[in-house]
């Protein structure tokens, strides 16, 4: 009897509650099919010690406590990623198609050489920002206020690259029209003014919702359900209490996105009836190539070669207790993101960044430079409805990222490239470790 490749699946939602499979997972989960991987059984064979007597033979065992977790290798499709990313972040916010997100733009005239400014929002009034902040800047002084909640602003362009920068409202101030002032302090130029205006109200598209995912502070990640399929009849599974513990992407420039998520959940049941219908729940979206992938680095273009992101929550998964199979609870500890990436060195600044401490060191020093990180993909498709120009869209916002240090090597007549890593920071705790946003077809969360 013949037997056809990738005949399983692994389909998932969210979980309204712990320890109950939801009642709508056959109608809503969404399917994605592998590269590679699958959740495996993590148990023991007890068998006792030769010290407590018995014959030369072992003579009993018991089986033990039992979790589950494995490593589901993916191409990067977008509707698939919202689940995930929800699980390794936390906390989501929805940008809902077509009609209440409130969006503000800000217009620098008068062209000043320097100065500051700062936002007032509610009677709450920003830190003072550079007449050139960054976009990054803006939005770390915003969410300091105790107003603005996290996820609930959204920072886009920046003074230190044109003259103007938007901010987008989201969570509960998405249909708050309030646009917060500005005090000036500005030095040189003729007359500077910077000048909020109602730019959008609404959506710019009505076929595609804007998902903003945060880094969450809370002890307990969602709980996500599953459905795994091995082969076309061999065995069906069902687990409850799914967590994502590790998410990692990664693209060449001359290649797909592609992902693995690190799976771990509290129970299985075996002989699941199968999802009816899942070849129609796939995830089957256009997916992202190199070409349409760019990391900016402190406001400029990385020439990169490839990148990797890996988010690890730590989770502790062998709490288990007594009287009981399961894992008892599952924690997640101190949250680690990183990001890499492989670029061909244009001059030394990058390695005297990350040997000394700053681009323009020429001796070592014991601070490093802390900048933002920003990676944008998208496919070449738009999506179906949202105006012909909107693309599905990943973007990773990381504040704060420090660059670890390297070795700058010469390398006979070969090129040099060298490989980057960049440990996302947060120092301050009114600013999240990290931000990612995602423009697909799709309006909630599965």
């Amino acid at each position: 009897m013949g037997q056809s490749s990738q005949a399983g699946f692994v389909a998932f939602m969210t979980q309204a509650s712990p320890d109950v499979f939801p009642a709508a997972f056959n109608t809503t989960a969404i399917g994605m099919k592998l590269r590679s991987g699958g959740i495996g059984t993590n148990r023991e064979l007890m068998i006792p010690d030769p010290e407590i007597g018995g014959g030369r033979d072992v003579t009993d065992a018991y089986l033990g406590a039992v979790s589950w977790a494995g490593d589901l290798e993916f191409y990067a499709r977008f509707n698939a990623m919202l689940t995930l990313m929800y699980g390794a972040l936390g906390l989501k916010y929805v940008k809902t198609p077509g009609g209440t997100n409130h969006v503000t733009l800000y217009t620098m005239t008068g062209a000043p050489t320097g100065g500051t400014f700062t936002l007032t929002y509610s009677a709450q009034v920003t830190t003072a920002l550079p007449y050139n902040a960054s976009a990054a800047q803006i939005q770390a002084a915003l969410e300091a206020l105790s107003n603005i909640g996290e996820g609930e602003v959204d920072v886009t362009g920046g003074l230190n690259i044109g003259t103007t920068f938007t901010v987008t409202w989201y969570g509960t101030l998405a249909g708050v029209i309030v646009n917060p002032t500005v005090t000036p302090t500005f030095t040189g130029g003729s007359t500077p003014a910077l000048t909020p205006t109602n730019a959008t109200v609404g959506a710019a598209y009505t076929g595609a919702s804007t998902h903003t995912f945060v880094s969450s502070d809370t002890a307990q990640l969602p709980f996500i359900a599953i459905q795994e399929r091995i082969g076309a009849s061999l065995e069906t599974y069902n687990y409850t209490d799914g967590v994502v513990n590790t998410f990692h992407l990664e693209a060449d420039a001359n290649g797909y996105l592609m992902g693995t998520a690190g799976v771990i959940a509290r129970k299985q049941v075996a002989g699941a009836t199968p999802m009816p219908g899942i070849n129609s729940a796939f995830d089957n979206l256009p997916m992202v190539v190199g070409t349409n992938i760019v990391l900016t680095y402190n406001g400029l273009s990385l020439p990169a070669k490839s990148f990797s992101m890996d988010i690890n929550n730590n989770f502790e998964d062998d709490d288990f207790r007594l009287g009981s199979f399961y894992i008892g609870d599952l924690t997640p500890k101190r949250r680690e993101v990183t990001i890499g990436a492989s670029i061909r060195e244009q001059d030394s600044a990058m390695w005297r960044q990350a040997a000394y401490g700053a681009a323009a060191s020429t001796t070592p020093g014991g601070l490093s430079a802390k900048q933002p990180l920003t990676i944008n993909m998208q496919t070449y498709e738009p999506i179906p409805g949202a105006g012909g120009t909107l693309k599905y869209t990943l973007e990773l916002t990381f504040p704060m990222v420090a660059l670890k240090p390297y070795t700058l090597a010469a390398s006979g007549d070969d090129i040099i490239e060298s490989d980057l890593e960049f440990q996302a920071l947060r120092p301050n705790a009114a600013r999240k470790l990290m931000y990612a946003e995602v423009a697909t077809d799709l309006a909630t969360v599965v």
